[in-house]
């Protein structure tokens, strides 16, 4: 059974003792310092604490931020690599740069049913990943580098872009859509990260959708001695064209919110890969 520590600050006492009763009806082993002790003696009892557990819960403000005790904990933890979860207690909290790349949650209003839920998926979701062998920082992270190269943010806003304007240059499209979409088919297995696959998933049905509509809508023509998907000449007699068109348009907004929760979803499973990077 997983064991869960949790650091806090005095004025965040309250809703660390309410959170630790709900997660120990969940785990057999939630440890905090209930009565804040101190001092060197009382430290070698903190660092085993530390030493134990799986989980290590920070619960933030900026007065554990300040804190040195808080501080000491927090770097311990990072020493030993433990799976540190950021629990947000406060708002407009000044968020350090060392625990900003990591996913946080947000209980600044309480504790509520989202929040908590919230809280066990994320511990769940690291077990699971530890009985995997450490696979999804190797295996799905490799997977997702060869992949990102043809779908990362600047492209999607490019294609985007380009539905909008009724000008598809199809020799960029083939090059990053056609490709991603023949290297997803010819994988032999999908991301071993649950989320991460189902978020491709709903990414990629969302692609082929548009896909198969770019085909119903546009026709390929030569401009300036390129090929570009545009409206046909024959649109002004098709009496449904300009449905097809706006059913293109919701098609490619669609992708780009599947887009935006793949984003998400890798930067919550994989909180150090760099989103933002053409790959």
């Amino acid at each position: 059974m997983s064991q869960i520590f949790i650091c806090y600050s005095r004025v965040d006492l309250t809703i660390t003792d309410h959170l630790a009763r709900l997660l120990r009806k969940a785990y057999s082993h939630v440890w905090f310092d209930e009565n804040l002790h101190g001092g060197e003696e009382w430290w070698a009892e903190i660092t085993k604490e530390v030493t134990r557990c799986q989980h290590f819960i920070f619960m933030m403000s900026e007065e554990s931020l300040r804190s040195e005790w808080c501080v000491r904990e927090l770097e311990e933890a990072r020493q030993l690599r433990k799976h540190i979860v950021p629990i947000l207690v406060r708002a407009r909290v000044q968020v350090p740069e060392a625990l900003e790349k990591i996913q946080h949650i947000d209980m600044s209003a309480g504790i509520t049913l989202e929040g908590l839920n919230l809280l066990y998926a994320t511990l769940v979701r690291y077990m699971e990943d530890e009985r995997s062998g450490g696979r999804v920082g190797t295996a799905d992270r490799r997977q997702l580098e060869r992949l990102w190269l043809f779908i990362n943010g600047r492209y999607i806003e490019v294609l985007n872009q380009q539905v909008q304007h009724g000008k598809i240059d199809w020799e960029l499209y083939t090059a990053h859509v056609s490709k991603y979409l023949d290297l997803r088919s010819k994988s032999r297995s999908g991301f071993v990260h649950t989320a991460l696959e189902e978020s491709f998933e709903s990414f990629d049905d969302a692609l082929i959708r548009l896909d198969g509509q770019i085909g119903w809508t546009y026709e390929l023509a030569e401009i300036t001695g390129r090929p570009f998907m545009t409206e046909p000449s024959t649109a002004s007699n098709d009496t449904y064209w300009f449905e097809k068109y706006q059913r293109l348009v919701r098609r490619a907004g669609d992708v780009w919110m599947r887009h935006a929760e793949l984003v998400t979803s890798i930067r919550r499973v994989l909180p150090d890969f760099d989103v933002l990077k053409d790959y």
